[in-house]
Parts: structure tokens; C-alpha cells; sequence
């Protein structure tokens, strides 16, 4: 799978000889709703012999015209796990476009011109609500301003429990640590990528040692609260449970951390890059009065992780 930036105005040293079949939108997450699109044009392609190709933005839209604070600021997928999850869907090209405001400031008439007619498209599919120009413009209007020279194929909304799935649900999902639906709406676990760093080493004198993950500032995560996962370790999935908190139990003002204790594991793993896939959520984070209190929780919550695994291998 071939990655190339793009920037408003496109160079004139970029060749796009082949047509192509393309696949619009931001994708933050890649859900089931992003996944019927993207599956859509893949069946587009293959029926029309043609490459599959993503559009896609560098970073949030939003950003060019307000400031996100929190977690509208991060994302539900960085930048590395969109394109895997890209790969995984069979997309050969990723057309990663740098979205600022001179792109934004197109009438749709010019994006389509600038963009996908410079682009080579056959074939262009959306989601029904995917918007682009500076005046908005949707799906409906596209046929109008292709004018003849490409095709349109719009997806409608792919819903779960009879409500949309959209990335904003997904959002609020993991704000409250629904696990289990957040996995439902996107078709896979969540997941996070980080590298095991050193911390106080508390978990070793509690008898659950544990390894703190140093994460990207700009992925988002579940709520604060202990958690059932499994962390790939070597190129192995391993039972784990992990905390999301700042060790009330040891101060009150502690930064987040990530603190994963993998069952029956006792090996060194300092520096290595892990992923860690966020199934269920057990509790809320508890100041406790003491560490003999907090001894008897882990103990239950590594019973619950326990019971987990085996009820779901």
C-alpha cells in the first residue's frame, strides 16, 4: 500500500496516470460505518479492474477554524493504526491530504476540479453526510459539479441498535467506558500502541507488577478506571488487566498513567513497543485507606480477568 501527501495546490510533479476508484472521508477509527464505505469502493474496483484509494486528512478539520481542547483533540486512531487498519481493508493507495485553511477556502467546483479530477478518479464514495468546500457541500450536490466526468456512489449510514454509528458515538462511548459497545461500533478492539517504560514500582511491592506504557498524547483512551485486556508482547496476545488512573490510593495529585499487570508474566520488558487492546471495563479507580485494601481488590480483579478470559478463549 502506497502512502502519498498532497497539499493544497496539488504539485505538478505528482503524476496520477491511473484511474482510480476513491474512497472520501476523515475515518477517525475506521468503524464499521468507515469500513462499509471503504468496502463499497473496493467492490467498485474490483468489478472495474482498478486500484482502491483512500482520501484522507493529516489531522482533524476542525482544527483550522477553532481550537479543541481535551478529547476532541485526540484521536480514536493515530495516524500509524489508521493506515494498518487501511491495509487490512485492502486500500493500495492513501492519499493523505494536509488540511489547512487555503484547502478548506475551495467552493466545491474547485475541489473537485484541484483535487479529483487532478486525481484521475473513475469513481468517488462517500458516506451520505461527507461534506467538502468551503461551502459544505454534500454528497447530493457532487453529481452536479462532477458533471459528467466521474461517477458517484454514496453509502447511507450503517446503524447498531438502531442509531448511527459515527465516530461522535464512539467518542462518548469511550468517555464513559463502554467497552463492549465502543468494540461493537468499530468491528474490532481498541486499541493502543505504546513503549513500557519505568515507573515508581509500586505494583512490584503490592505483588502485582506492572508495566507503565508511555502512549501517544494524541490517541484517545478509555475513562479512568481498571480495565480487562490483552497486550500483545512479542508478537503474543497475553491476559492482562490495566489501571487508567493517577494512583489516588498514593496521592492526589498524580499524573495519568497506564499500568498494566499481564497475568502470570514475569518477564523483562522495558523499551519494548506494545499494543494493548481494551476489552471490558471492571470498575471505577478507588482511593482506598490503605494498601492491604487495595492487595484485596487486585486479587478480585485478577479473579474477574481470569473468569473473563476463560469464559471468552
Amino acid at each position: 500500500m502506497k502512502v502519498i501527501n498532497l497539499s493544497y495546490p496539488i504539485s505538478k510533479k505528482i503524476e496520477f496516470k491511473r484511474p482510480i476508484v476513491l474512497a472520501m472521508g476523515f475515518f477517525d477509527g475506521v468503524h464499521l460505518g468507515h469500513q462499509k464505505v471503504i468496502k463499497q469502493a473496493q467492490k467498485i474496483a474490483k468489478q472495474k479492474d482498478l486500484p482502491l484509494a483512500v482520501l484522507t486528512y493529516d489531522h482533524h478539520p476542525a482544527l483550522v477554524y477553532k481550537k479543541l481542547e481535551g478529547n476532541a483533540a485526540r484521536y480514536l486512531s493515530i495516524w500509524e493504526r489508521k493506515v494498518d487498519l487501511f491495509a487490512k481493508l485492502g486500500v493500495d493507495i492513501v492519499y493523505r491530504v494536509n488540511y489547512n485553511f487555503a484547502f478548506q477556502a475551495q467552493k466545491p467546483q474547485a475541489f473537485v476540479d484541484n483535487f479529483l479530477m487532478r486525481m484521475n478518479v473513475d469513481t468517488v464514495v462517500a458516506g451520505f453526510d461527507h461534506t467538502y468546500g468551503a461551502k459544505k457541500a454534500t454528497m447530493k450536490d457532487l453529481p452536479g459539479y462532477a458533471q459528467g466526468r466521474f461517477n458517484v456512489n454514496t453509502v447511507p449510514a450503517d446503524r447498531l441498535d438502531d442509531k448511527k454509528i459515527s465516530s461522535t458515538r464512539i467518542r462518548r462511548n469511550l468517555e464513559d467506558g463502554h467497552m463492549l459497545t465502543v468494540n461493537d461500533l468499530l468491528g474490532y478492539s481498541f486499541e493502543t500502541t505504546g513503549t513500557v517504560i519505568h515507573g515508581l514500582a509500586r505494583g512490584r511491592t503490592l505483588g502485582f507488577p506492572t508495566a507503565n506504557l508511555e502512549y501517544s498524547e494524541f490517541q484517545q483512551l478509555p475513562s479512568e478506571g481498571v480495565y480487562i485486556v490483552s497486550m500483545l508482547v512479542n508478537d503474543q496476545w497475553l491476559p492482562a488487566m490495566a489501571s487508567i488512573g493517577r494512583n489516588v490510593t498514593f496521592g492526589d495529585h498524580n499524573p495519568v498513567t497506564i499500568e498494566i499487570n499481564i497475568l502470570g508474566f514475569n518477564q523483562n520488558i522495558y523499551g519494548n513497543e506494545v499494543k494493548v487492546q481494551w476489552l471490558k471495563k471492571m470498575r471505577d479507580e478507588v482511593k482506598y485507606t490503605g494498601k492491604e485494601a487495595l492487595i484485596e481488590q487486585l486479587k478480585r480483579d485478577e479473579i474477574n480477568t481470569r473468569t473473563y478470559f476463560k469464559n471468552n478463549s
